[in-house]
């Protein structure tokens, strides 16, 4: 006999059946675009007349269910440029956090003996409030031996792998030292219109500023040697609207210590070649890493900061520091962690064209950074559409910021890989790469804008 009791236990479990499927293909058709879309955004990426002229990838991730959307070339490798940064905030944020080595050092009864560790607020003036190895030095009341050990900077060439060899008078390449001072490069400023209408030029190193030389036929507007630090500039060069300047220095172990010493007279600061001490036999002056470093790093897209992380991240990890072990192991241990394999990666800024990885490589770095940074500390890190960085002018379409996203350009290059909040509220990682075109990266930034601004209306 089939009891009432026994009848409605049966709806129940049908009706329960009915909501598990039910709410399964309502996940399901969040995780998928539907044909139309498709359709569209294929329309828009695979079927431009601007990406055409080069070779394009694309892909979207939906970031509530972390599953892809869309993909086009999206596992073919491509120079990425400064989205490579990307990669070494993920692997700054993982070794540093907000602590890092700012020099390593033994102290004994008459003095102390001091190596680099790549810490790079060291005498900065975009950093001088955030610096804490000045003070140290400052503070010390013992003679202070600095120490550049003989082959042992090896692994820490002044320029990268695939770095171009006549960048040396431009002002986005510094070289990348153990030890930097004013971030390795010159900074020159007017100083404010007196009385009388002058400005006089103000700088930093004030050893160098002091002795630029004017030469009437130069082109450029300012130039250095390839292998000092004697600069030249032209008639026109004091034009106050092209100002603040900033080109980098060639390094030497005299330099470094001279800056110092010029710096802290108080102290007696010499230089020597003393190998790295074997860990454990050494202090380490540990500062903080604040966000306004990381910020440089992502919003401004600063090639040094990129550059000395790596080389700090490497100081932390094995007590000396490097560039080539530090990759290495993100590469074999950090980065599969979160589904980034097959990649080469040489260097932390994405000067070099021998970088390269692709479209789902580096959506699933920002995936793993929104998880781990925490988004609304990565949104503050990253360029804002409209608003911010390298994208205060672009993606400004909406009437409210719906992209945040690192850039990363070189000839021929230009990529772009962040987030975009729907017009929803919803949530989406995506990476577009453009490699080997020919001339300006503006009409593949209106197309990006279009694809995007289409994402944000429709998805």
């Amino acid at each position: 006999m089939f009891s009432t009791k026994r009848f409605k236990n049966l709806l129940q479990l049908a009706a329960s059946f009915f909501l598990l499927f039910w709410a399964g293909t309502q996940v399901q058709a969040q995780q998928e675009l539907s044909g139309r879309d498709t359709r569209e955004l294929q329309e828009l990426v695979e079927y431009s007349e601007v990406f055409a002229q080069g070779h394009t990838g694309f892909v979207l991730y939906d970031l509530d269910f972390q599953t892809s959307l869309y993909g086009h070339n999206a596992d073919r490798h491509f120079v990425p440029a400064s989205n490579v940064k990307l990669l070494t905030f993920y692997l700054a944020n993982k070794i540093l956090g907000h602590r890092t080595p700012a020099l390593f050092y033994q102290e004994y009864n008459d003095h102390f003996e001091v190596w680099g560790t790549g810490y790079p607020l060291l005498m900065h003036p975009s950093f001088a409030s955030f610096d804490e190895a000045g003070p140290w030095f400052a503070n010390q009341t013992k003679p202070v031996v600095l120490h550049f050990p003989a082959g042992e900077g090896q692994d820490i060439p002044r320029y990268g792998a695939g770095w171009s060899w006549d960048d040396y008078n431009d002002g986005y390449v510094y070289e990348r030292s153990v030890m930097p001072v004013y971030g390795n490069r010159l900074f020159l400023d007017l100083s404010p219109v007196d009385a009388e209408g002058r400005q006089i030029l103000m700088g930093a190193p004030i050893s160098i500023a002091g002795a630029i030389r004017q030469v009437d036929h130069q082109d450029e507007r300012i130039r250095r040697s390839e292998f000092g630090n004697d600069f030249t500039v032209n008639p026109i060069f004091m034009e106050a609207s092209d100002f603040p300047v900033e080109r980098p220095l060639h390094l030497s172990d005299q330099l470094i210590s001279n800056e110092l010493a010029a710096t802290f007279p108080q102290q007696r600061i010499s230089y020597g070649q003393a190998p790295y001490p074997v860990s454990g036999t050494f202090n380490s002056l540990d500062v903080s890493l604040p966000d306004t470093v990381f910020r440089k790093l992502l919003l401004n897209s600063d090639n040094f900061i990129a550059e000395q992380l790596l080389v700090q991240a490497s100081a932390r990890r094995y007590g000396r520091p490097g560039i080539t072990s530090v990759i290495d192991y993100a590469k074999d241990t950090l980065l599969p962690t979160i589904g980034v394999e097959d990649i080469r990666w040489v260097d932390g800024s994405g000067l070099s064209r021998y970088n390269l990885m692709t479209p789902r490589n580096l959506a699933r770095v920002v995936m793993g950074l929104d998880r781990e940074v925490g988004r609304d500390r990565f949104l503050s890190l990253l360029p804002q559409g409209g608003v911010s960085g390298t994208l205060e002018k672009r993606f400004n379409n909406k009437g409210k910021p719906y992209v945040w996203a690192k850039t990363g350009s070189l000839s021929g290059v230009v990529c772009l890989s962040g987030l975009l909040q729907t017009k929803r509220g919803k949530w989406l990682a995506f990476s577009f790469m453009h490699n080997n075109f020919v001339g300006s990266n503006r009409g593949y930034y209106d197309e990006m804008e279009k694809t995007l601004g289409w994402c944000y209306e429709n998805l």
